[in-house]
């Protein structure tokens, strides 16, 4: 399949995906994400403010304006100690929009795989049941689980280098455009593996699966991608889009399969 193709056939995937979603006996899967988001804002929040109150502390009592003789030196100090807590916040906000999304991947593995096989009986219009096994629903959460880390330190790695080449001057800025679409086919990667697991090919054969048709795995990790770096509401959104998109995945590698019979 050509370029073009693979990445029209990922974005009217995405097209089918919103409608199956968003189906009357489907919505109900977004809990997940939505219970995932408060726990993950109350626990980061909550540990976020006890850093930045220490930090405030910690720099007022470095700095120590209160001691000033100039008239604006406690409300300096009182400001500085505001910008300091606000950075530790940024700071939070920045880590979590590069390692949110595998967090969100990890936590939601078992839930995204029961969603992959309701929207693949949805797609194929069939009521097939993969025999069910407690021991390979752990083998299959664990592979979920070490794959997403597999593609989080690869990423990492190629973060590093694409950080080291932003220096360079001219073509540094390029760094940030292949880190993005280096940062989409892994997550692209990740939500077709929902998929490739339950049709059993092993890890190497999802990943040649992945490779083989790159674009198609960009394209469905894209938008999961940018949508982490909205500032701010970036964080909140990703746990659904994720939905959408492990739904996009696994129409996408059904037509894939498709197209090779």
């Amino acid at each position: 399949m050509t370029a073009g193709k693979q990445i029209s056939l990922a974005l009217s995937s995405y097209t089918r995906a919103f409608a199956i979603v968003f189906s009357k006996k489907f919505i109900a899967w977004l809990l997940a994400p939505l219970v995932l988001n408060i726990v993950l804002f109350w626990i980061g929040f909550d540990i976020v403010g006890d850093y930045a109150a220490q930090a405030k502390h910690a720099f007022s009592e470095a700095i120590n304006f209160k001691a000033g003789d100039f008239w604006a030196a406690e409300t300096i100090g009182i400001i500085l100690s505001w910008l300091v807590g606000a950075l530790i916040y940024v700071l939070f906000f920045i880590i979590f929009a590069y390692t949110g999304g595998y967090i969100v991947i990890i936590i939601l593995s078992p839930v995204f795989a029961m969603i992959s096989e309701k929207a693949e009986k949805k797609i194929l219009n069939q009521d097939f049941n993969y025999p069910f096994s407690f021991k390979q629903l752990l083998k299959d959460i664990f592979r979920g689980i070490r794959l997403a880390i597999r593609n989080f330190l690869f990423e990492s790695l190629l973060a590093i280098v694409f950080f080291i080449i932003g220096f360079i001057p001219v073509i540094g800025w390029l760094g940030a455009i292949f880190m993005f679409f280096i940062s989409a086919y892994f997550f692209g990667f990740s939500f077709f593996d929902f998929t490739n697991e339950r049709h059993r090919r092993n890890v190497k054969q999802s990943i040649l699966f992945a490779q083989n048709n790159k674009w198609a795995t960009i394209t469905n990790g894209a938008l999961f991608s940018l949508v982490l770096f909205i500032p701010f509401i970036g964080v909140a959104l990703s746990a659904f889009v994720a939905v959408i998109s492990v739904v996009a995945g696994t129409i996408t590698v059904v037509e894939i399969e498709k197209h090779k019979t």
